[in-house]
């Protein structure tokens, strides 16, 4: 049986309720994106940055996508309809472009040794030349109108865009730039890509995306234990235990600290490390217990250890744009093919597939941003501090410069008109960390 010539009023509500609903997670995903990599400084690294100047292009077309059919039904000419064909045609190829820079960065960074200054330099570029260059055709169409088709921007089935009479300026203004930009990425990553498969059996772990930084070897902790009181009510530590703690340390000679003087009492630092907790037994599931690679083996074909972690983070934006414009293009090779024609399966994936960017982009920002995230959870439930970025001013008054108080509490003791704090001492060696537990002594 032939496709039918239009589609019916289910058919139409079905694809203006699933607009709606994935543009709405979209815009809750891109919200995340813009306020935590913002504001937190635990989301502002240098493999996130691109994905935060594409979330501005997924904003707008989301905003085209919650008007849906609203454009069409408001008339060809009504502003509404125009307004949303323009946010269509400056927006909708966006994350293509910035796919396309991010495989730039990759080619840079891996064969031209490129640092992350040498690459935020050229940000601006890449914003003039993303947003620009789809800004001047998206501009010049609302003024463009000829006798015989009439207006460029107008109804396209699934929302106010390009109209079916200029279907052919779709190709020629969109979908095939966007596929020339989706071809020039995907060899930039299919030479990368040879670099690491020839160390495949090495570098094992690398692409899996739960494994956020394949470079960590390990992180060993243990809890700080602190002892605040008087020198009489507190045991010294004895011989014994200095000659087993070599790290044991006294302040003798320091003025004003001498036993006798009416002032304060001497007081100790007694350092020990606990047990070793690489020996214990893993407490996250198995999926999360990747491999990691070596930074010797990465480090042979590229000196810079963030360029593996920016090409990881680029791929995956990568394939996510391929899930949004591989059934988006069916539909549209389809529809040139068979002008006629509606096949509602094709126009109900895209009209699934193009208003979820913001959402898949979200997907790929938290995958390489677990331990942020973790420590946002954890500051949200009050068990830390939230990394907020001093944006406004250096000190400490001001939204900015506030502080989760909760955190530091016990941190701090006040004994007459001295305080001193303790901090976590550690010790590091490679990549691993390895923290001690302390107990301290202290007089009043």
């Amino acid at each position: 049986m032939d496709p039918p010539v239009d589609l019916t009023s289910g058919q139409k509500n079905a694809l203006m309720i699933t607009e709606r609903v994935v543009s709405i997670f979209s815009i809750l995903g891109i919200f995340f994106i813009l306020v935590t990599f913002y504001f937190l400084s635990s989301f502002n690294k240098p493999i996130n940055r691109l994905v935060f100047y594409a979330s501005f292009g997924n904003l707008g077309m989301n905003i085209a996508c919650l008007i849906s059919e609203d454009g069409i039904n408001a008339g060809p000419l009504s502003p509404l309809c125009q307004f949303q064909a323009f946010l269509i045609q400056m927006f909708l190829g966006v994350d293509a472009f910035w796919s396309c820079c991010m495989a730039w960065n990759v080619y840079l960074a891996f064969f031209h040794k490129y640092t992350d200054r040498q690459l935020r330099s050229l940000d601006k570029w890449y914003l003039l030349g993303c947003y620009g260059a789809s800004f001047v055709p998206a501009l010049t169409f609302l003024f463009v109108s000829t006798q015989g088709r009439g207006k460029i921007y107008g109804p396209a089935r699934l929302w106010c865009w390009i109209d079916q009479d200029w279907d052919f300026m779709r190709i020629a203004m969109l979908y095939g730039i966007v596929w020339i930009a989706i071809v020039f990425a995907f060899a930039i990553y299919i030479r990368a890509g040879r670099v690491i498969y020839k160390r495949r059996d090495k570098l094992k772990g690398f692409l899996n995306p739960l494994n956020e930084n394949p470079f960590t070897t390990g992180v060993v902790t243990t809890e700080i234990d602190v002892t605040i009181g008087p020198a009489d009510q507190i045991s010294p530590p004895t011989n014994e235990n200095r000659e087993r703690n070599p790290f044991d340390k006294t302040f003798d000679g320091i003025p004003g600290m001498e036993e006798g003087n009416g002032g304060l009492d001497p007081y100790t630092v007694e350092i020990g490390v606990g047990e070793n907790t690489r020996d214990r037994k893993p407490s996250k599931p198995d999926i999360f217990q990747m491999r990691s690679i070596t930074r010797e083996e990465a480090l042979k074909e590229n000196p810079n250890p963030g360029a593996w972690l920016y090409a990881r983070v680029a791929f995956l934006f990568f394939l996510s744009m391929l899930i949004i414009w591989i059934p988006s293009s069916a539909n549209r090779v389809y529809s040139l093919a068979h002008p006629d024609r509606i096949n509602f399966p094709l126009n109900y994936v895209s009209a699934l597939v193009l208003p979820s960017q913001g959402f898949l982009n979200a997907i790929v920002y938290v995958l390489t941003s677990q331990t942020a995230c973790h420590e946002l959870v954890n500051a949200l439930r009050g068990r830390g501090t939230m990394p907020w970025r001093h944006l406004v001013g250096k000190g400490r008054g001001g939204f900015m410069g506030m502080q989760n108080r909760r955190g530091r509490k016990g941190s701090e003791s006040s004994i007459g008109d001295r305080r001193k704090s303790f901090h976590m001492l550690q010790s590091r060696a490679g990549t691993s960390e390895v923290s001690v537990p302390m107990v301290a002594h202290m007089a009043n």
